[in-house]
């Protein structure tokens, strides 16, 4: 079993914790809260590496259940461009019950498992596990909801149609400077897996990072560029025809000087559907 290299983007994250004794400190913290696993590859059973972690603050020995269960919907613009994980059990833990000493700690290893299939490359999924105190009773009861973001491996060239109502292909396209000084053409396409004509709207975005707020991650070795302005999606609107694809060009006016050997930039391009269906595709300039 193959050991996946885990992105975090929150280490700890204190979420969803209530207690019966409302000026009591929290009696329950889970780490991570929060992470992207980028390129995920389908067909391999991942041990990622990290273990979900129960922290017991109470000086009393505690039980606790883990259920992997379907995220709530993000508040983020960002994060919406995350689909549920089709299948919660591609998500796996070691335990699904930990009992923790009283000031101590329990941990379950976490493994991703998604199924070889071509549909499923070029994917963005999300999952979270909540973490329950076994036991316990009353009007107000301590929960922990955890979110977690899955990213497959990005594939330009598709066999067949990516998974979705709204498939996109390649979910990253890196442009590096030789590719620039060539004039190389970048895009990505769109797939209308639905049986009726959608018109897509297509556009940059920057995320801005705010402390204590989820936030889609930058991809390691890379900063969000200063300006969504910088990577332009053409058209900015599309219609594509039932089971058709539609493609869009990319053009990028990345200052020079932003761009160093250590550094690159990204930025995202996101694409909704008047439905409400939205994708993103990460551009990544070096």
């Amino acid at each position: 079993m193959k050991v996946l290299k885990i992105n975090m983007v929150i280490c700890m994250m204190f979420v969803s914790v209530a207690s019966l004794n409302a000026g009591s400190a929290l009696a329950l913290t889970v780490s991570p809260g929060a992470f992207t696993a980028q390129n995920v590859e389908p067909g391999e059973d991942k041990d990622t590496g990290i273990d979900l972690t129960v922290t017991n603050d109470t000086d009393k020995e505690r039980e606790f259940s883990i259920k992997v269960v379907a995220p709530k919907e993000a508040q983020n613009k960002s994060l919406k461009g995350y689909r549920t994980l089709p299948e919660l059990g591609w998500f796996r833990l070691e335990k699904k019950d930990l009992i923790v000493p009283p000031g101590g700690q329990g941990k379950s290893r976490i493994f991703i498992n998604i199924p070889k299939n071509e549909k499923y490359y070029n994917q963005h999924w999300e999952v979270s596990c909540l973490l329950e105190y076994v036991g316990q009773k009353g009007l107000f009861q301590e929960a922990v909801m955890t979110r977690y973001m899955i990213e497959t491996r990005t594939k330009a060239d598709v066999s067949e149609s990516p998974h979705g109502e709204l498939g996109i292909a390649p979910a990253a396209v890196k442009i590096t400077k030789q590719d620039r000084k060539e004039g190389k053409e970048f895009g990505f396409k769109i797939y209308n897996n639905t049986t009726e004509v959608r018109l897509y709207t297509i556009k940059s975005f920057v995320p801005k990072q705010k402390s204590g707020k989820l936030e889609i991650n930058v991809t390691p070795g890379l900063a969000w560029a200063k300006k969504s302005s910088w990577v332009r999606p053409l058209p900015a609107k599309i219609k594509v025809e039932p089971g058709a694809v539609g493609e869009v060009k990319l053009k990028v006016s990345v200052p020079e000087k932003t761009i160093t050997p250590e550094t690159g930039v990204e930025a995202l391009i996101f694409i909704d559907s008047e439905q409400g269906e939205r994708r993103f595709v990460r551009v990544q300039i070096e």
